[in-house]
């Protein structure tokens, strides 16, 4: 691991998952942690040869991805942690997040992995959505509200550069995976749509390099959301199940899944676009001997 210069005082350390790393004087206020003890203690190692030491942590929403550091990072420094409403919680009790992909049961034992359910860690400080600055380590950090992705994701702004977490995705994960992973696509889009109007100088997304032009990357991001409500609408001509629509739309992307943890993270993906686009009251759902059919809606 390096830690790479943005400003004087905004780093990020490339990684699977980039950790944002904000100096100030001998502190470093991490942004995430990555996935496991393993890379919190990478980090805690590339920071020490570079004189810093952790003061804070804020994690911009609560897939292990993110947090699954914050325990190792807790139990070697006096850190302090913030994370928004909803996504402390998952990150105080991991559980959670299989338990919601495997419809509010006990998950599967497949579901229960380091990819899925980070060791549990403490917040110390939950961040309001009605918050818009936060002062750690003597400096005011801008909060941004990015959610669909998950629920309360958030991007940290600090000089003209923000740390946006996975409030969009590169155009090469698009095309690896396909159907992008979030939670409420009527809020993703206004996020997209937000980004897409910004003026920051640097954008340093989670899962690729940092940049200072995001528009063609935020268009091909709303755009995918929106093929992919196509291509249930057009689905839709007669009434189908949810297991038809998801089965469909996987064939459309030739996508063919391998494992059940990526059936039941497409499986929510997909359940997004079908509660998206009954939010706009473009489809409606009924039961029809113990399935759930979905037509679209008459106008």
């Amino acid at each position: 691991m390096e830690l790479k210069r943005i400003t004087e005082k905004i780093y990020y350390i490339p990684n699977v998952v980039n950790i944002g790393c904000i100096v100030h004087e001998d502190n470093a206020i991490l942004i995430d942690t990555g996935l496991e003890d393993h890379t919190g203690k990478k980090i805690l190692n590339t920071l020490k040869k570079e004189g810093l030491k952790v003061t804070a942590v804020i994690n911009t929403h609560s897939h292990a991805d993110h947090c699954g550091g914050n325990a190792y990072i807790q139990s070697q420094t006096d850190a302090k942690t913030f994370a928004s409403e909803i996504e402390e919680a998952i990150i105080r009790y991991p559980y959670l997040e299989p338990l919601y992909l495997f419809s509010g049961a006990h998950p599967l034992k497949s579901l229960q992995n380091k990819f899925l359910m980070a060791k549990p860690s403490k917040i110390d400080y939950v961040i309001k959505e009605r918050e818009a600055v936060l002062e750690v380590c003597g400096l005011e950090l801008g909060i941004v509200f990015l959610p669909g992705h998950s629920p309360g994701q958030m991007g940290i702004a600090f000089e003209n550069v923000l740390f946006c977490a996975d409030a969009f995705v590169s155009s090469e994960v698009l095309d690896k995976h396909k159907i992008p992973f979030n939670v409420d696509i009527v809020k993703h889009r206004k996020t997209l749509n937000y980004l897409k109007n910004s003026t920051y100088g640097y954008y340093i997304p989670a899962h690729s390099s940092p940049v200072s032009d995001i528009t063609d990357v935020v268009e091909k991001n709303i755009a995918r959301l929106d093929e992919i409500d196509s291509t249930i609408i057009e689905q839709l001509k007669s009434e189908k199940s949810t297991e038809q629509i998801f089965q469909s739309v996987c064939t459309y992307y030739g996508i063919q899944v391998n494992n059940l943890s990526q059936f039941y993270l497409l499986q929510a993906a997909v359940a997004a676009h079908l509660s998206g686009l009954e939010t706009q009251d473009l489809i409606e759902a009924n039961t029809v001997d113990n399935l759930v059919f979905w037509k679209r809606k008459s106008i």
